[in-house]
C-alpha cells in the first residue's frame, strides 16, 4: 500500500515537472518569436521625421579655437539634441507615440522623429518645437546651427540604437549642405506638404484647421520662399517673462556682433549678415507693437528700469 502511495507521489512530481519543463521551453520561445519580430521590424525601414543638424562655422572653429572649447561645442550639441530613450524589447510598446532619436558624428547630429504609432500626438508639432528648444539653448551657449528637416523613409532601430539611413536622412542633409545657407533650419516644402495631408502627424485630439495654427506659428517664409523654424519671433512664447525674452534677444544680437567683427571671408560673413537682418526685423515687429499699444511701455520701465525704445534701440545690429 505504501509503495503504491510513494509511486503515485512520484507519478505526480514527475507530471509537474514535466509540465513545468514544457512552460519553460514555450515562455523561452515565444521570447525567441518576440525576439525576432524585434529584430526584424528594426530593420525595416519606417516614415520618420529626419532632422539633419550641423554647427555652422566648424571649419573655422577648428582653426580658431582650442581642442577643449571644440569638444565642449560638440558635447553641448550632442545633450540639446539628444532626447531621453526609454528602452523597450517590442516595437508594438516603442511605437506607442510618436518618439525622437538622435545619433552624432563629430559636429554633425542626426534626430529622426518616428510617426507611425498607435496613438498620434501631433508629431510634426513636437519635433518643431523640440527643434526650437534646441536652437535656444544653442544660443544661449554661442554656437549657431544650421539644419535640414525632411520626411520620408529612414531607418533607426528599435530603441533608436541605429544605424541611421534611408532616403528621407539623405534629402535632410541635401538641404542642411545646400538649400540652407544660412543659419537657420530649413523644412522641406514637401514635408510640410505631407504634414497637412498625412494625419499621422497630427495631434489626433486636433481637427486640420487648429494643428495648422500651432504648426505655422513656429514657422516663418524667407524672402527666398524658404520656410524655416522662427526661433527668435517663436521663442517668446517660450519665456515666462517679456524681459527674459529680451536678454534673449541681447545674447543674440552680441553673438551676431561677434561673428561679424571676426569673419572677413564674404561667403561666411553673408550668413550672419542675414542673420543680422532676421534680428533686426524681429525687433523692429516688437518696436511696432510698443507703438501700437498692444506692449507696454509703462510696464516695462517699471520692470526693466528702462525706456523700450531705449533697449529695443540697443538690440539693432548695424553692419
Amino acid at each position: 500500500m505504501e509503495d503504491e502511495k510513494w509511486a503515485r507521489a512520484a507519478g505526480a512530481i514527475e507530471a509537474a515537472m514535466g509540465k513545468a519543463v514544457a512552460q519553460g521551453r514555450r515562455r523561452r520561445a515565444k521570447v525567441e518569436r518576440d525576439k525576432a519580430k524585434a529584430r526584424a521590424g528594426a530593420a525595416d525601414y519606417e516614415p520618420g521625421i529626419v532632422t539633419f543638424i550641423d554647427v555652422l562655422g566648424f571649419r573655422a572653429m577648428l582653426i580658431d579655437r582650442s581642442a577643449g572649447e571644440i569638444h565642449d561645442i560638440i558635447l553641448s550639441l550632442r545633450e540639446f539634441t539628444t532626447p531621453d530613450v526609454k528602452q523597450f524589447r517590442r516595437m508594438k510598446e516603442v511605437r506607442l507615440s510618436s518618439r525622437a532619436f538622435a545619433e552624432s558624428v563629430s559636429d554633425a547630429v542626426v534626430r529622426v522623429r518616428v510617426f507611425n504609432t498607435q496613438y498620434s500626438d501631433g508629431a510634426f508639432f513636437q519635433e518643431l518645437l523640440d527643434l526650437l528648444h534646441i536652437q535656444i539653448q544653442c544660443i544661449n551657449h554661442g554656437v549657431l546651427v544650421r539644419a535640414g528637416l525632411a520626411i520620408g523613409s529612414v531607418h533607426v532601430g528599435l530603441n533608436g540604437s541605429g544605424p541611421v539611413f534611408g532616403p528621407a536622412m539623405v534629402r535632410a542633409f541635401d538641404i542642411e549642405s545646400g538649400e540652407a545657407i544660412y543659419p537657420r533650419i530649413v523644412v522641406d516644402e514637401a514635408a510640410y506638404e505631407q504634414f497637412l495631408s498625412d494625419a499621422r502627424l497630427h495631434n489626433e485630439n486636433h481637427d486640420l484647421e487648429e494643428e495648422t495654427e500651432y504648426v505655422n506659428r513656429l514657422l516663418r517664409i524667407g524672402e527666398d520662399g524658404t520656410r524655416f523654424i522662427d526661433y527668435l519671433g517663436a521663442s517668446e512664447d517660450e519665456y515666462d517673462a517679456f524681459e527674459d525674452y529680451i536678454a534673449f534677444l541681447d545674447r543674440h544680437a552680441a553673438l551676431i556682433r561677434l561673428n561679424l567683427a571676426e569673419v572677413r571671408k564674404p561667403t561666411i560673413r553673408r550668413k550672419y549678415l542675414w542673420l543680422a537682418s532676421y534680428h533686426n526685423d524681429i525687433v523692429s515687429q516688437i518696436r511696432l507693437r510698443f507703438e501700437a499699444g498692444e506692449l507696454s511701455a509703462v510696464n516695462f520701465l517699471a520692470l526693466v528700469g528702462r525706456e523700450a525704445a531705449d533697449v529695443l534701440g540697443e538690440l539693432i545690429v548695424h553692419f
